[in-house]
């Protein structure tokens, strides 16, 4: 099987981020429009393989070097997810593209692959395949614990959930999603004051990149707002759409009145309602993994499990790319 393999340059902009929603499991997080708000921080080693030489895509990667290494290149770094994107589950088709992308990166000096995947929940059809032939050819680098709700299924509020949102209800506690930019500045004062607060951090983005990002991903990124009878902002969530099916709360912020009046559950009820009662399929909570990959923070996990979330994996792996150039996938 012949792959037409090309780096990525601007000449295949247009056609890479229409060839996303197409494949299994691209997200916005795949796109350039995403990727290229971080302009040159990372060094692009992106891959476009072409059914017919640059003509028609079948299958992208999104790379970047490694930051100070020479010989390791990684899923994109400045994107949550990673791994191949692709519009074809046969997974012998898949483990040959895989293979062809590891020889073009062995002929470029590299030797190892750090590879994100993407939770499985968030593809149009559920596909694992990658995984049996990453575990043959590299090693687990973390496994992080990620939570969602199918939204088009039966899902259920715990008793105590329900019961906070009622009584931020009888608060006067309301919802509204933002339209003007002063929403998101307000709304990042908020998070950092939060942040800072509780985990003395700051946000992984600053003002003008959550700007940045809300223009460039215009009609795919939302800001809920919980107020107080007066007017004050108690809480707020930025969510992205990563695909037409999932919507994911990229940020959740409170200050403290918020806390002792409930208004994250109230925020968080709502804005599920919302979701459900539109065409995504997927509320996403993300990780609750701490940053060694292994540990859990089993109070956040608790804490979305009230709402009815169920829990995916999202894989890493540092993947051997002379034994993915050359090993056996299994197939006869």
């Amino acid at each position: 099987m012949v792959h037409h393999i090309t780096s990525y340059d601007a000449s295949a902009k247009q056609a890479w981020d229409d060839f996303v929603p197409t494949t299994q499991a691209g997200t916005i997080m795949h796109s350039r429009r995403f990727l290229e708000y971080h302009g040159k921080r990372f060094e692009d080693e992106s891959l476009c393989v072409w059914s017919d030489p640059g003509v028609r895509l079948k299958a992208a990667i999104a790379l970047a070097r490694a930051p100070n290494t020479t010989d390791v290149v990684a899923s994109h770094p400045g994107s949550t997810f990673g791994g191949m994107i692709a519009n074809v589950i046969d997974p012998s088709e898949r483990a040959s593209i895989l293979s062809a992308v590891a020889g073009t990166l062995l002929e470029r000096g590299y030797r190892k692959l750090v590879y994100k995947t993407v939770p499985a929940i968030f593809g149009q059809q559920f596909d694992e395949s990658d995984l049996r032939l990453l575990l043959r050819t590299g090693t687990v680098r973390r496994a992080d614990l990620w939570s969602f709700i199918r939204i088009d299924r039966a899902y259920a509020f715990s008793a105590k959930r329900r019961a906070s949102i009622k009584a931020a209800e009888r608060k006067g506690v309301q919802l509204r999603q933002a339209q003007q930019e002063a929403d998101w500045v307000a709304f990042h004062t908020l998070l950092c004051s939060n942040l800072q607060e509780r985990h003395s951090t700051v946000p992984v983005h600053n003002l003008a990149e959550m700007l940045d990002l809300r223009r460039r991903l215009e009609g795919e990124n939302q800001l809920w707002l919980a107020y107080g009878s007066d007017g004050e902002i108690l809480a707020g969530t930025w969510c992205f759409a990563y695909n037409a099916e999932t919507l994911h709360t990229q940020y959740i912020a409170s200050n403290p009145r918020g806390r002792e009046l409930g208004a994250v559950d109230y925020l968080l009820a709502g804005v599920i309602d919302a979701t459900a009662a539109s065409s995504f399929k997927v509320m996403s909570f993300g990780i609750n993994t701490l940053s060694d990959g292994y540990a859990i923070n089993t109070n956040l996990l608790k804490q979305k499990l009230r709402f009815g979330s169920g829990v995916a994996v999202h894989w890493h792996f540092d993947v051997d790319l002379e034994q993915l150039a050359n090993g056996d996938a299994g197939f006869a």
